[in-house]
């Protein structure tokens, strides 16, 4: 890394990109099956479930990370991030696997409400990142609709149910999915989305909630923070309850 400014690891984009699903009561990995799809790069995953002979994964797929540190700069590897949201089949039955792409760039980081995890689910929440990779958005993705072809870039239509904009010189961090009522009874996306923003222009930070059913500009909340909080990649949400739990061990 420090003679030749590489990083310790490189892409290979001639080859092609393979999954392997591993039963979850497997015994041993002789029970893994393979799949092939076109090269490509994964950071972050949503959801997968099990849809007759098929897993389906959602996920956020990258073309190629271009993670060269001699021929292209930092800017230039991130002006080509081109994440997208993506939906991936893999039939056990007969071994073959197929992508459908679901979104324009730039998105990652997605999350779902979490009693969903493992199950066939409608609704994935993501972020929107620039160019200089920065969270500028919280985007709303509908499973159930399909995709508009041709889209170059995000806005709402056809499966993109809704767009918060955090507005100029305000970057956010991953949002997390808090259901109103915990479980499958209510509707999956009845809750809010919580963030961290922080502005730039006035150097504070705040925890938004926002309204996930409506995705509305209005936030139901914004708390603002005594110190900035960092840009950062993850979060989770923790319970009262489950806060006392920890407090009580």
């Amino acid at each position: 890394m420090v003679k030749e400014k590489k990083l310790i690891y490189s892409f290979d984009a001639t080859k092609k990109a393979r999954f392997g699903i591993l039963p979850r009561y497997a015994k041993n990995e002789l029970l893994i099956k393979w799949f092939e799809l076109p090269n490509c790069f994964i950071f972050h995953n949503a959801n997968a479930w099990e849809e007759g002979d098929e897993v389906v994964l959602i996920t956020c797929r990258l073309e190629n990370p271009d993670l060269d540190m001699v021929n292209s700069s930092v800017k230039e590897r991130l002006e080509n991030l081109t994440n997208e949201l993506y939906e991936m089949r893999f039939n056990l039955k007969n071994g073959l696997a197929l992508q459908k792409k679901l979104s324009a760039s730039a998105v990652d980081f997605p999350r779902v409400n979490e009693s969903y995890t493992g199950r066939r689910q409608q609704y994935v929440y993501g972020t929107i990142l620039d160019s200089t990779a920065k969270v500028t958005g919280i985007i709303k993705f509908d499973l159930h609709k399909e995709p508009e072809i041709g889209n170059v870039k995000l806005e709402v239509g056809g499966n993109v149910k809704g767009i918060f904009d955090l507005g100029p010189g305000r970057f956010g961090s991953e949002a997390i999915f808090v259901p109103r009522k915990p479980g499958t009874t209510s509707k999956e996306d009845d809750g809010y989305l919580i963030f961290f923003a922080h502005d730039e222009d006035t150097g504070k930070s705040a925890v938004n909630v926002i309204d996930a059913k409506t995705m509305s500009p209005n936030p139901i909340a914004v708390v603002e923070l005594p110190k900035r909080v960092p840009y950062g990649f993850h979060a989770f949400f923790v319970t009262e309850e489950q806060l006392q739990e920890q407090a009580n061990l």
